[in-house]
Parts: C-alpha cells; structure tokens; sequence
C-alpha cells in the first residue's frame, strides 16, 4: 500500500469514527460534538506526518496472492528493461510514472479551484466590509459592549450594511460584526439574542476554525467524507451558539421567532456566501430550531481542559489505525507436481541481461509441450530460492572533499550487461533493482583519472559506496635534435623543441542543488600554463633515446619530484641523457594547478625524443 493511499483510507476512517461518535452523542451539548468534529479534522491534516512518524503495526489479513497449481501452463518471464537517467536507475514501468503525473495533476487542480473560492470568499468579504458604516444605534453599542464585557472579549465593532446582506462575524484579531441594514429598527430582545449569538462565535474563534476546515477540505478535496465533516462542524457550531444564547436564559420560543424573523428578512435580500459564520445561512433552520424547542438536550459549555481531553481521546482512537498496515500472511511457496496430468510448471533459472532503452515485454504463459506417456514417479521438486535483487548507491567527490556532478558512472557484469548511470547535482547516484553478480564499477569525467573498481552484488540487497576521483596527469613531448651545429630550435621560424601537450579541459557544471544545506559542488580544474622552459642539451655524441621522466607539478608551479620511467636502469651509454634531461625539466616553471579555484599540485608525464642530426 502506498502512502497516498494510506493516508486516504486513514483519513476517510477517522472522518467515519467522527461521525459516527457525533450520531451517538445526538444528545450531548453541541459544543463536544463540535470539538469532536474538530479533532477529528486537526487530525486528518496530520495523517501525513504520522504515517511518517509512527512505527507500523503489519496485520496478516488480507488473502494471499492466488498460486497456479496443475494448470498445465508455465512461466516465462522476459528480460527485465532498465531505464538510465541522470542519478537514478530502476527498473520500472514507465507508464506508472505518466499515471502518477496525471494524478497529482488531477490533484493540483482541484486543490487549486478550492482556494480559489476561498480567496474569492474572503475577497468578498472584505469587500463588503468596506461598504458598511459604524452603526448607529445606541442599542446595538450598549449591548454590544456589555455583552463583550461579560465574555471578557475586546471591544468588538458593529458595522451596518447599506442593503440586506447575511447577518455575519469575521476576523480573528479584530472581530467585526455585520448587520443588514434596518436592524438599528429591531427591538432590544432581539438585539440582545443576534449579539449573543454573534459574541459566542467570537469567543469560540468559530471564523478560524472554520477557514483553517476549509484548507484541509482543499487539501483533500475528492473525498466526500471530508466535506460532510466540515458542513457537519459548521453546523455545530451555530447550535453551539444557540446553545449559549439559551444558557443566558433566553426562551427557546422567542428565540426561535427572533431567529425565523431575521431569517426571512435576509433571505429576501438574497442569500449570498461569505467565509464567515451567519446566523441564517450556514445551517439548516429546521434542524436549528428542533434542538433549541428540545428540552431534554445538554446545553453545558466546553472548557479548554475538555477540549484538549476530546483531541487526546481522537488522537488516541486515530494512531493505531494509522499504525495497522494489512499484509498478506507469509507462506511457504512450494510447487506439487500434479500426476494427473503431464505437465510441469517451469520458471526460468537464468535471469537475462537487462537491454537498455526498450519496452517492457509483459508476462507470457506458454503450455508445456505433453511428453510421452510413462510411469510418473512422485519425486518432490527442488527448492528455488528467490534471490532479491541488488541496489547501488554512492557518492563521488574531488581531492577537495566537494561533489561531483555529471560523473559517468557504469557497471557491467562477466556477462556482458551494463548499466550506466550519471552523478546528480549533489555528486550521488543509484542503481536500482539489478541483478545479483560481481561487477566492475568505471566512473569518468573529463580532467579527473578514470576509476575502476569490483563491486561484489552477488548477495543481492543494498550496497553504498564513496569514491574520490583525483586530478589527471599532464602529458609533454620534447623532441632534441643532435648533432654538429645543431641548436635547439622552437616551432616555427627555426624550431628545434617541439612542444605537444594535452591540456585538461573539464566541464563546468552548474546543477541546480535539491539540499537544504549548501552543497560545495567541484570538477572545475585550470589548468597549468608554463611560462618558463629549458631545452635538454645534447650529450657528446648524441645519439637515439627516448627518456620518460615523470614529476609532480608543484602548488607554486615549479616541477620537482623527478624520477625516471625508462629507461628504467641507467648505464654509462643512457646516463648521460637521461641527467640531460632531467637537469631540463627541474628548470622548468608552470602557472599554478587550480582545483575549485585552490592551487594543488599535479602528475606530469615527460617523454623527451633525443634523436641524431
């Protein structure tokens, strides 16, 4: 199971249990039942972090994988197809992919058309509160203020529209109230029961609870039982408002008739949405005006202790069912031959090598050819072993300690089958899901010496290793002519030191870097220049020798560390030349080596070509 769909079935469970849990307590304040419903929403918003947090609890429930037995077919799979990309390899099918785009497509859309008419509500809304002026009644600023100071609430602003608009609160830190205009002409009871009822909202900060539902029914926007869990909660909230109203002493009748008048008063104005708790537009006034006329219903308050109590109990009903993961029961798997019929189920004992860039080839079945009829003894068949397939990850940096990106990475077996893959932004790779074997890892790029190395997978599982790639070699090439009046001559006009040198010259890479931290990314080389040379000279006598010298290209660009290649023992007839030549190249000076823009020293290859006039 995924964990989208976790979280799905995991959300769509603790929606039922909520309301399920509300059904039963039909008789209890609606203040638990909203807290209920509460929980139950602050909950599903976190069922994507506790599937990530909690440890799982596997259930052997569901039915096993239905096995073939004496069917008279066999299997025959084809070879499993790899698909390169760049740090990361796995053998897969591509349609997957494209079905999970579309899907989180699917998804980004509708998340997106919820918000909007979110937006679009509050926009609304505050334009609306723009239009409206200070009420003003005296009535209304009285009780008002009474009101607030009896709930301990700051002093709330009443606003009065300029036509029939909802009788509505909003905002969270600056409460307002907003009445249609013509209630500065209500009666003072009724006036009395609006505030209370509109004061209880703010102080249940019922506005806040409401947008933040909103969000989470954006975020699960296809599931049904999320949006039934939020107009349920937006119905408890008004009774619980009612709730309030009638602890004050209020006759239910009375309160009932206040609430039917304004009803028809605003309703005749149009009935339009706002992101914000209404009287008379949010909940069924039938069902409103049973509950207030029942009198065998709890009207009690919720404190913040039995609040938090009700998110403990959701909480705790929730985790073991994020925790449960169904499994199928784990079996032993053996093949009975069957002696009524002549067939055998045959499973390939070879796994081919994976070709690159091809269709996956599906699952054929192919009908045992019947053999001959003969006695069938019952020999029980040999065990096969299921080998999991292997997984290889690394990471490559420089001499530097700094990441490697765009290194060509490939790994083949004794049998011919490689895999290549390319180092990502941050220097990794991944091979995934190849077959078991010894492999010879070669990992390239251009100015740093090719690694080679084994790799054992034969064991199947993961595998991470670390490689550290060094700066290539420089290659020079002197030639010297010797004889009698011969100088040494430089390309061109009179030349007599040739010069053929193969400079590095290394990408430079850019990648975008996915890490939250910084990533020091490398494999920017500079490299040397010389800028002062020294031509062998020429020993008495002269003759035909090659002389390989190798040093080491200091980080202050001076050459040192000479030794000699070939020939590798020197005699009375080599020495000569050999000195010559090295006495040469310790003169030399050269530019700095830059790895990362920090001068290190380099290998260089000397090949001097002594050769008679």
């Amino acid at each position: 199971m995924t964990t989208a769909v976790a979280v799905i079935v995991d959300t769509s469970i603790v929606c039922v249990l909520a309301l399920v849990i509300c059904r039963l307590l039909h008789r209890r304040p609606a203040a638990l039942r909203h807290a209920m419903l509460a929980a139950a929403l602050a909950v599903a918003a976190a069922v994507p972090l506790l599937e990530a947090v909690l440890p799982r609890w596997e259930l052997a429930l569901l039915p096993p994988a239905s096995q073939a037995a004496g069917s008279g077919v066999a299997l025959s799979s084809e070879p499993v197809v790899v698909s390169a990309g760049v740090g990361v390899m796995e053998v897969a099918d591509a349609s997957m992919l494209t079905w999970r785009e579309t899907l989180l497509g699917i998804w980004v859309l509708g998340f997106l058309v919820v918000i909007i008419g979110l937006l679009t509500g509050l926009g609304r809304l505050m334009v609306m509160t723009r239009r409206c002026r200070p009420i003003e009644s005296s009535v209304w600023r009285e009780q008002a203020a009474a009101l607030s100071a009896q709930l301990t609430l700051p002093q709330v602003v009443v606003l009065e529209s300029d036509a029939r608009t909802p009788l509505l609160t909003w905002g969270l830190f600056r409460p307002r109230i907003i009445v249609p205009a013509g209630a500065a002409l209500w009666t003072a009871a009724r006036i009395e029961s609006v505030l209370a009822h509109e004061l209880a909202h703010i102080a249940r900060r019922d506005w806040a609870l409401q947008i933040a539902a909103q969000i989470v029914c954006a975020v699960y926007w296809f599931n049904p039982l999320m949006w039934i869990t939020c107009r349920r909660l937006r119905d408890e909230s008004e009774q619980a408002c009612d709730d309030a109203v009638l602890r004050r002493g209020v006759d239910p009748a009375d309160y009932a008739s206040h609430l039917l008048a304004v009803a028809r008063q605003v309703l005749a104005g149009g009935n339009r949405w706002a992101s914000a708790p209404a009287i008379v537009n949010s909940s069924p006034l039938e069902r409103r005006i049973a509950a207030m006329l029942n009198s065998s219903r709890r009207r009690e308050s919720l404190t913040l202790r039995a609040g938090m109590l009700t998110l403990l109990v959701v909480f705790a009903l929730t985790a073991p069912v994020v925790a449960v993961t169904l499994t199928e029961p784990v079996q032993s798997m053996m093949i009975v031959p069957e002696v009524a019929r002549d067939v055998a189920l045959a499973a390939p004992t070879t796994v081919p090598a994976p070709v690159p860039d091809a269709a996956v080839a599906p699952v054929r079945l192919r009908r045992a050819v019947p053999r001959a009829a003969a006695p069938i003894a019952a020999v029980p068949p040999p065990a096969v072993a299921v080998q999991a397939p292997a997984s290889l990850s690394g990471s490559l940096r420089d001499a530097s300690g700094a990441v490697l990106p765009g290194v060509q990475v490939t790994v083949a077996n004794t049998e011919g089958a490689s895999y290549p893959v390319v180092s990502d932004g941050n220097g990794r790779f991944l091979l995934r899901n190849i077959p078991p074997a010894r492999y010879q890892l070669t990992a390239r790029l251009p100015g740093f010496r090719s690694i080679v190395e084994t790799v054992d997978l034969s064991g199947g599982g993961e595998q991470q290793i670390s490689l550290t790639m060094q700066v290539g070699s420089i290659q020079e090439t002197v030639s010297v002519v010797c004889g009698a009046g011969a100088a040494v001559v430089p390309r061109g006009a009179a030349p007599l030191l040739a010069f053929d040198r193969r400079r590095m010259t290394p990408p430079l890479f850019a990648f975008p870097q996915v890490a939250q931290l910084p990533v020091r990314v490398g494999g920017q080389i500079a490299a040397p220049r010389q800028v002062s040379r020294v031509a062998p000279t020429c020993p008495p006598g002269g003759g035909n020798y090659v002389v390989i010298l190798e040093a080491t290209i200091g980080a202050d660009g001076s050459v040192r560390d000479i030794v000699t290649l070939r020939p590798q023992t020197s005699d009375a007839q080599t020495g000569p030349f050999v000195q010559a030549a090295m006495e040469a190249v310790s003169q030399w000076q050269y530019t700095p080596t830059r790895l990362n823009n920090v001068p290190i020293p380099v290998i260089m290859t000397i090949t001097v070509q002594f050769s008679s006039k």
